[in-house]
């Protein structure tokens, strides 16, 4: 791994790495390395250099490690057997200094910024509305990608109200400026700096895989949001709302979201555009892109990681909701239904059931499973429950377990293939991109969250009539029931966005930073290899060590300033 102090570029001249021209129409273009002096600029060629640092957005190395930190640290997902692959250790926060992704990530974050940072430093402000919106869009980019270094290694604003250590803040192109961390609330300082600069700048309504002033403000509703600013959070959230750029997909188009490409999608703010074919071959999204650990496309994705126990009891509260869409379960060979639960192992346990006239189940027996299906992992009638009759009561099923005694309420459904004794439940959320089985453009920024965070923002400005009206925008998408906010207690309503906020953006990447952030705690007592992992680490809180990443050792040992390590 190369140093540290090798990542940031001169002034004079800027490098620029894969560097991607958009043309009038849909060819890309992908230039070789070049450098271009200082004195050469004009806004053609800013704007190639400004899209080589969008291009860069598109390494494996930096969007997926976004997501997998953010939403393998929460509880949405169950790995479904254990890996040697150091995302396991993500997933299990058994945090490591070493860890390769981790190391990758810093890394390239920061050969990122020095690309920004010289731009910021040589595009001339005021002289042409051309070069301006260039400027703001470094200015934008620059804060988005401190937002994520800061999510990943340091601590979350609520803990002491950013009081504790950030990361370096790099703001200059000089290759011998090597400041110290900065507080976690300097770093979100120079974030609302940078976003409030860039919103100034930014006049053109570009397409949503590029910066615009309406990504800037959305983009900030986040941050005050994290930072507790909520009249600020509900400004932004408002400013985006009354644009009327944005609008939320309904029905099928909603069910789709990934399949479409993020240009003729209405509901995406900010995209990073993945390009069919071109890009799936060039970054191997076939088995290493975001999706392809959720699904199994045309035999194409590992389809090891599945929506968590949890998750799917949340989700099933309303059976008609459409964000069920997204979850599409492998069938078996031979098609049969089963009841499912997890016990208080945890883990899964799963019974072929036999449909009867007067519309009640009877559990198999060991003859008419072996007899009818082959799925090894289904529990028999006459060796694991106390009775072959699934009980019924409030329009709900419930089974009463041999040797314990204990009673659990189940789910029958079509039976599903299983992996490790898994139900497969493939997540579609993040694949099917044009029809190619694991492409995906990363939605960084969508319309949904923006009412999200103005409903959370309400909340806290004691507006709870508002704030649930918020959330009814987003379960009438969903096909399920509104909420009522007359007669709910405000600690009801908060469960209600928290909830909302969970079901809406699962597999995005923010799960983890909504449970610190609001001082919940993690729990993930549900079937899943974490369980399997030691020591197991379940109940973490904002408080915890855990939740933070290891800086890299590289990193410590090549910084020739102040760099301390996040505490063990």
């Amino acid at each position: 791994m190369k140093k540290m102090k090798t990542i940031y570029q001169s002034a004079a001249t800027l490098l620029v790495g894969a560097a991607m021209l958009l043309p009038a129409g849909c060819d890309v273009e992908r230039l070789p390395y070049n450098e271009i002096p200082a004195d050469k600029l004009d806004a053609g060629n800013i704007e190639t250099v400004t899209r080589g640092s969008y291009g860069k957005l598109k390494e494996e190395a930096f969007y997926k490690i976004i997501h997998q930190v953010g939403e393998y640290g929460g509880d949405n997902i169950a790995l479904s057997g254990t890996t040697s692959d150091q995302l396991f250790n993500i997933y299990t926060y058994h945090r490591s200094a070493t860890n390769s992704y981790s190391a990758q990530f810093w890394q390239y974050s920061y050969t990122l910024m020095a690309n920004i940072n010289s731009m910021i430093e040589l595009i001339p402000e005021g002289e042409s509305t051309e070069k301006d919106q260039l400027l703001g869009e470094n200015y934008f980019l620059r804060g988005y990608t401190y937002f994520q270094l800061c999510n990943v290694y340091a601590r979350p604003y609520a803990d002491q109200q950013g009081a504790t250590p950030g990361i370096p803040l790099k703001l200059t192109s000089d290759i011998n400026d090597f400041p110290p961390r900065s507080s976690v609330k300097e770093v979100y300082d120079q974030i609302v700096i940078d976003l409030n600069k860039a919103a100034s700048l930014m006049t053109e309504n570009k397409q949503n895989i590029f910066a615009s002033k309406e990504v800037a403000q959305a983009f900030l509703s986040r941050i005050y949001l994290y930072m507790g600013e909520w009249q600020k959070a509900k400004e932004m959230a408002d400013a985006v709302i009354s644009s009327g750029r944005y609008t939320l997909l309904t029905g099928n188009s909603y069910q789709t979201y990934p399949q479409q490409v993020p240009e003729s999608n209405t509901e995406t703010i900010f995209s990073i555009r993945m390009v069919k074919d071109t890009d799936y071959e060039k970054y191997h999204m076939d088995y290493y892109s975001v999706g392809a650990l959720y699904s199994t496309i045309n035999d194409t994705g590992w389809g090891e990681m599945y929506p968590s126990e949890s998750y799917m009891k949340l989700l099933d509260e309303n059976p008609g909701d459409l964000r069920h869409g997204f979850i599409v379960p492998e069938a078996p060979d031979t098609p049969y239904t089963w009841l499912v639960y997890a016990n208080d192992a945890p883990m899964y346990v799963v019974a072929m059931v036999l449909p009867q006239p007067d519309g009640s189940y009877l559990i198999a027996d060991e003859a008419t499973v072996d007899a009818n299906t082959d799925a090894s992992s289904v529990c028999k009638y006459d060796t694991y429950f106390t009775s072959n009759t699934v009980e019924q009561s409030g329009g709900k099923y419930y089974v009463t377990e041999a040797g314990s005694n204990k009673r659990y309420e189940v789910k029958i459904e079509a039976a599903a293939k299983t992996r490790n004794g898994y139900p497969k439940r493939f997540i579609y959320k993040c694949s099917l991109q044009e029809g190619q089985a694991q492409l995906y453009s990363p939605v960084m920024i969508r319309f949904a969250e923006i009412y999200l965070n103005r409903a959370e923002a309400e909340w806290h400005l004691a507006q709870y009539d508002a704030a649930v009206t918020d959330i009814n925008v987003l379960r009438s998408r969903a096909g399920i029931p509104a909420r009522v906010a007359a007669g709910a207690d405000d600690a009801t309503i908060f469960t209600w966005i928290i909830n909302e906020r969970r079901l809406e953006l699962a597999w995005e990447g923010h799960r983890k930073y909504d449970i610190y952030r609001n001082g919940l705690t993690l729990d993930r007592f549900y079937p899943g290899s974490h369980r399997d992992s030691t020591p197991v680490l379940n109940g973490l809180t904002l408080n915890s060590v855990e939740i933070v990443e290891l800086i890299p050792q590289t990193e410590l040992d090549a910084y020739p300033g102040d760099l301390t390590q996040n505490p063990l």
